[in-house]
């Protein structure tokens, strides 16, 4: 299945006609069809547009891996300044740029129970601001290595600030990242991340699963040591611990 075949698909699901399609996107009818038979393809600053409308990742519109899955893969690395210079320019030869933005995360725990801890962090729900939209994110990691992740769009942050309060779910973080996000070798997503309060860091995520996702954890290390990480440096914990407990905790 081509990049138009996906695109199809996908706007059929979301019972979007093309020339509702192409009215958000400020293009023809005829271009959505062009693009649709695998005659012409687009830009990727417009998949990027249309990977936001469609509910999907861009991966997936690229490479064919899952539109959404319930499993996350990634490895996150504390890096210097320099180290972050000097990827922004390895990663200008060698893999693709997909965007520049950025993203404020408010994390919550209930008050019955602690999600994070001053030793470890296993779970998370959080509401992630991503330009016009807002996701409500939970995570529960296994071993560190692999997640299993639920999200769903949200309209109305507000009454479900409210919502968390009558159920006993508290405020504990904000995490505000400028991210600069890459494809690489088409099938890794990367990230470099400016974290306000926490410095400069590296996320390294699978977007197309070819093998179970401890044998992609270990392939992920590996990318990490030919991208010359120091993987001492590995986070296990997370940008809303060190809000917390401190970026040198």
């Amino acid at each position: 299945m081509k990049i138009g075949e996906r695109l199809k698909e996908l706007r059929n699901k979301k019972k979007i006609t093309q020339v509702d399609l192409a009215n958000k996107l400020y293009v023809t009818d005829k271009t959505i069809s062009s693009w649709e038979s695998n005659r012409t393809e687009p830009s990727l600053e417009i998949l990027v547009n249309i990977s936001e409308i469609l509910d999907c990742s861009v991966g997936y519109l690229i490479y064919g891996d899952n539109p959404k899955s319930d499993i996350e893969t990634e490895i996150k690395v504390k890096i210097s300044e320099k180290e972050y210079k000097e990827l922004i320019q390895l990663l200008k030869n060698k893999a693709k740029f997909i965007k520049e933005s950025r993203q404020l995360d408010t994390y919550y725990q209930p008050t019955y129970r602690k999600f994070l801890n001053d030793k470890e962090i296993n779970e998370w729900l959080r509401i992630g601001e991503r330009g016009n939209k807002k996701i409500l994110n939970y995570k529960n990691w296994h071993d560190n290595m692999y997640c299993d992740e639920y999200e769903v769009e949200i309209d109305k942050s507000d009454n479900l600030d409210k919502i968390f309060n009558i159920l006993g779910l508290e405020k504990i973080a904000i995490v505000d990242k400028d991210r600069k996000t890459y494809f690489y070798l088409n099938k890794y997503e990367i990230a470099l991340d400016y974290v306000k309060e926490l410095g400069y860091f590296i996320e390294i995520e699978v977007k197309k699963y070819t093998e179970n996702p401890i044998d992609e954890y270990n392939n992920l290390l590996k990318i990490a040591k030919s991208l010359k990480l120091n993987l001492d440096n590995i986070d296990k914990k997370g940008y809303p611990y060190h809000m917390i407990y401190g970026n040198n905790s």
